[in-house]
């Protein structure tokens, strides 16, 4: 299906992205099924060439820069974007970062909150999280229930408790799988990822060998906040994990609406 659609009105040149929900109807063996699908158009793109602000981290023994790009969707292809906005600022030995969210949505792992169906576990289990938690919500609880299965949350969130009981906590998330530390709630990511559930990436070593493979540059796919936690989910074998810890500490990418979701550290 081809949609075309005319954009009018005052300011459009502060418009990012274009945001299309397509409602439609499936009709076969199971009867008419109504869907719906999201897609996301871009519609500035920053200087690809424009010289980065590279600024110094004294304890890594690094530069880094933050890499403006334009609002990445499924449509876009991580290796795709290190060629366009980072190989024109790069020189050998320069390692490239990019968040887990962005891998994220360019694999198109993000779900509308309207298609799910929360389940009796998630509706339950959800109670016992903190409520800035992404698993404190019927419909962020089930996004996990759907990956790994009603039986593996259920016994995790049991053992996990008694493990809290005995001072141990974060048990639950090491036995619910990498996805229960990754999945993004809404208002998890800046918008208009903002109205949706985002998943953790799909393999993101994958990910990372291919960018080193097709670009030359070490790669890394992190998760990053401004609590100074930097979880590495995969990285080249020939990069130091100290050196991206230390690099990325203070969050040069950001948590708001920045649109810098690439990093390029340069060892000095």
């Amino acid at each position: 299906m081809k949609v075309v659609f005319d954009i009018s009105g005052p300011n459009l040149d502060k418009l990012k992205a274009a945001w299309v929900r397509v409602d439609y109807l499936t009709y076969g063996p199971q009867g008419r099924i109504p869907k719906v699908r999201h897609v996301v158009v871009p519609l500035q793109f920053p200087d690809a060439a424009a010289a980065p602000k590279w600024r110094e981290v004294p304890e890594a023994r690094s530069k880094i820069a933050p890499i403006k790009t334009h609002l990445l969707t499924n449509s876009d292809d991580p290796v795709e974007v290190v060629k366009r906005y980072v190989l024109p600022h790069a020189q050998p030995g320069d390692v490239v970062t990019i968040g887990e969210t962005p891998i994220a949505i360019m694999q198109g792992r993000f779900i509308d909150p309207a298609e799910v169906k929360p389940g009796w576990v998630a509706k339950r289990i959800c109670y016992f999280f903190m409520p800035t938690s992404s698993l404190a919500t019927a419909c962020g609880m089930q996004s996990l229930v759907d990956i790994v299965g009603p039986v593996q949350v259920v016994v995790a969130f049991l053992v996990g408790a008694i493990a809290k009981i005995f001072g141990q906590p974060g048990v639950f998330y090491q036995l619910a799988g990498e996805q229960a530390r990754l999945i993004d709630d809404v208002t998890g990511t800046l918008p208009p990822y903002d109205q949706f559930i985002v998943l953790g990436p799909d393999d993101p070593a994958q990910v990372a060998a291919r960018i080193k493979r097709e670009t030359g540059l070490s790669a890394a796919i992190v998760d990053v906040n401004d609590l100074k936690a930097v979880k590495i989910l995969a990285a080249t074998p020939d990069i130091s994990p100290a050196l991206l810890e230390q690099s990325l500490r203070s969050n040069p990418a950001g948590n708001a609406d920045e649109q810098t979701p690439v990093v390029l550290i340069r060892p000095m």
